[in-house]
């Protein structure tokens, strides 16, 4: 599960460079909102498995 969750974090992080390069700062605000929620849940997960 550890690798799994590394996983997504890394995803996160390369979603999180993809958004940086876009032209729109409302969806560049919405996708960096997702992202931290996102971030949030994995961190919750990762405390319930520990």
């Amino acid at each position: 599960m550890k690798i799994t969750l590394a996983n997504a974090e890394a995803a996160l992080d390369e979603v999180q460079r993809d958004a940086e390069k876009l032209h729109s700062r409302e969806l560049r605000k919405a996708i960096a909102d997702y992202i931290e929620i996102q971030r949030e849940a994995l961190r919750a997960l990762r405390k319930k498995l520990h």
